[in-house]
């Protein structure tokens, strides 16, 4: 499908549906991702999009596992260092007013604050702990029309780069214009720059890491 018809698909599960029949199914399966919630998304005066690569192995659809992991105590997802770290990222990004919420509020309230988010891999199959940054950065070229028009029918205020701003710059937007520390603008969308959420650093580091960086940009461009 050329990029004149991927722009024209006005509907995020046709936009799915689309992707998944030029994907290679026959040898890897397609999880399909994007709002955890629309009556929460709906409702939420900040929207938040985290953009992160793939998953670790797992093979189902990312939205019903991450539905499922806000309910269930035994999930492995709620578990591991991501969800965790992106709930809590998701919290103070969706309360920050001027100042920002502390990290042990974050903590407190992540896991009701994830309901709110829209979360979507450039890969949408499984790979293993460690990405290869060559076949990775070969799929996101192949499919950045895709993952474009992913971002555009979502249409967040706020795009959390996960460990993910090379490739987007590169590949997906590369109108991206650096406004600050980290902080990058598409018309009017802000796109964040942070470590990927299982860096191997203080949870605490990198949710002020994320915190900061917006809370500097906010006081420096605040109407």
């Amino acid at each position: 499908m050329d990029n004149e018809k991927i722009n024209k698909i006005d509907c995020h599960n046709l936009l799915l549906d689309a992707w998944e029949e030029k994907f290679p199914t026959e040898k890897f399966h397609f999880n399909r991702d994007g709002i955890i919630s629309a009556e929460h998304w709906d409702k939420s005066d900040v929207k938040v999009l985290f953009i992160l690569k793939e998953t670790n192995k797992a093979k189902q659809n990312v939205v019903d596992a991450i539905s499922r992991a806000l309910v269930t105590k035994s999930s492995g997802w709620w578990r591991g260092k991501v969800l965790r770290r992106v709930g809590r990222w998701a919290y103070g990004l969706t309360n920050y007013s001027g100042e920002i919420p502390s990290f042990k509020d974050a903590k407190s309230h992540g896991k009701s604050s994830t309901w709110n988010i829209a979360y979507i891999n450039m890969r949408k199959t499984a790979g293993g702990r460690r990405t290869n940054k060559k076949t990775f950065s070969a799929h996101v070229k192949e499919y950045a029309p895709y993952i474009k028009r992913q971002v555009e029918l979502i249409n967040p205020d706020i795009v959390v780069l996960g460990g993910t701003f090379k490739p987007v710059k590169e590949h997906v937007f590369p109108e991206l214009k650096h406004i600050c520390k980290r902080i990058h603008k598409h018309n009017d969308i802000v796109f964040i720059n942070a470590f990927h959420p299982a860096a191997i650093t203080k949870s605490s580091g990198l949710y002020h890491q994320v915190m900061d960086n917006y809370h500097n940009y906010k006081k420096q461009h605040s109407a």
